[in-house]
């Protein structure tokens, strides 16, 4: 027991800051509907800190009457340039996740309800307060979804919403199997496991027990040093171990294995596609999809949603089948033509009721611009785009560049693969001297 509290005592110390790192800026990451994540900003951080808020833009828009015009949008706000993505100003702070236009008025979902927009003013104009994941629009009729669980269809004359509803998808519709690469995803950013918030909450909970055990690690190593204050050491141990430590053992284990994949997911991808998970065996959350929502579509006659599995179609939102397979993380709809952008799929489009595989189109494109009588897929990484220019990095960019290492250099991932390694290392030893203490009654921390 003397050797195991040696190495948990060498590997804690070595690995505690690192640890503590990823779990604070884990934590917060979890939580990206926070608006202060993008509200405050940094100056003086490394180039790949900057360049990581470029993907926080969710919608592009050219104006078809003045091509010049320009609206984008995204976490960090509403942007509008009027010399054609030369130069941009910022018409609001709200989070913007989705742009639709009809009769040259825009529809806007936000992190505060849907906006309209007619180039001047910037109105609410339905769902105040609620934060709005995707929108479609047909005519008058505007179908918003609330945080990916709830929907909402909206009569735009009337600004009433005449349908309030969850969605729940019959359980022969959800019978499909997955790959481990999405797995792996689903279960590191919290939801992967159960529905509701459970998952995000096993998260949180493994996280901030994480960055506390850190912390109060270095503590008691400094208090066992100083041995007058051994009374308050042997208090402090108390909070490192105990019950509620042990119980976090499984959220941790999850969040540092799935994290050494997602450190090396381009090495690992071919192989993390190549195997499939069988649903009999997936975790519960897989059997409902209820807060699953990534995407929304309506033609006039047939509501679509589109969720991990695919897209789901029905005429009256209750009745639902699956109309296509794989991840529909955007759509956006042109007239006939529905756009599917996918995530770990392939982009797809509907026209003239057969889907097909849409060709030439950037892997998880946002939005679809309209140019010229063609149509451009935008996507916040290519060069071709104009977007605001920024000086300086939002806080979620800045945690985001912590977290993966790419903050401090490109090698960093490998710090953070021993930071795991340590962890694994750390629960067991920390787990067998819990179990012995608890067995002998008494501290082997002072022998």
């Amino acid at each position: 027991m003397v050797k195991i509290y040696k190495l948990h005592k060498i590997v804690g110390l070595s690995f505690a800051a690192v640890l503590a790192l990823l779990a604070f800026t884990g934590f917060l990451l979890d939580h990206d509907k926070w608006s202060f994540l993008y509200t405050i900003t940094f100056k003086s951080v490394p180039q790949k800190s900057i360049e990581a808020d470029k993907r926080l833009f969710e919608a592009y828009y050219i104006d078809k009457k003045n091509s010049d015009t320009v609206i984008a949008g995204g976490k960090r706000g509403l942007f509008k340039s009027t010399d054609a993505g030369k130069h941009f100003e910022k018409i609001s702070s709200l989070q913007c996740n989705a742009i639709r236009e009809q009769k040259h008025t825009l529809y806007i979902a936000t992190s505060q309800g849907v906006y309209c927009y007619d180039f001047k003013k910037l109105t609410p104009l339905v769902l105040k307060n609620r934060y709005i994941s995707s929108l479609a629009l047909y005519e008058n009729k505007l179908v918003a979804v609330e945080e990916k669980e709830r929907v909402y269809v909206v009569d735009i004359k009337s600004r009433k919403v005449t349908t309030s509803t969850e969605i729940f998808l019959p359980k022969e519709a959800l019978q499909e199997d997955i790959k481990l690469s999405r797995f792996i995803r689903d279960l590191h950013y919290a939801r992967g496991l159960f529905d509701g918030d459970l998952s995000l909450f096993l998260n949180d909970y493994g996280a901030l027990v994480l960055l506390w055990l850190s912390i109060s690690g270095y503590i008691i190593w400094y208090l066992i040093r100083s041995k007058q204050k051994a009374q308050f050491a042997r208090k402090m141990i108390k909070t490192h171990a105990n019950i509620f430590v042990i119980f976090s053992i499984f959220p941790l284990f999850i969040l540092l294995t799935t994290g050494l994949f997602l450190d090396h997911a381009s090495a690992l991808g071919k192989f993390m596609k190549s195997v499939t998970i069988p649903h009999k065996v997936l975790p519960p959350i897989y059997n409902t999809l209820k807060a699953d929502i990534w995407s929304v579509d309506y033609d006039g006659k047939v509501y679509r949603i589109g969720n991990r599995y695919g897209i789901y179609k029905s005429r009256d939102l209750n009745k639902w089948q699956l109309e296509n397979r794989g991840f529909a993380y955007r759509m956006i709809r042109r007239g006939k033509r529905l756009y599917v952008s996918g995530m770990g799929a392939p982009n797809r489009i509907l026209d003239a009721k057969h889907f097909e595989i849409l060709k030439n189109a950037p892997h998880m494109f946002r939005d679809i611009i309209e140019k010229e009588n063609r149509v451009e897929y935008f996507s916040p990484v290519q060069k071709s785009v104009k977007l605001p220019q920024f000086h300086e990095a939002t806080l979620y960019s800045v945690l985001l560049t912590l977290h993966d290492g790419s903050f401090f250099a490109s090698w960093w991932i490998w710090v953070n693969d021993a930071a795991a390694l340590s962890l694994l290392l750390l629960l067991v030893s920390g787990f067998l001297r819990w179990r012995h203490k608890r067995k002998h009654f008494k501290y082997l921390f002072f022998k």
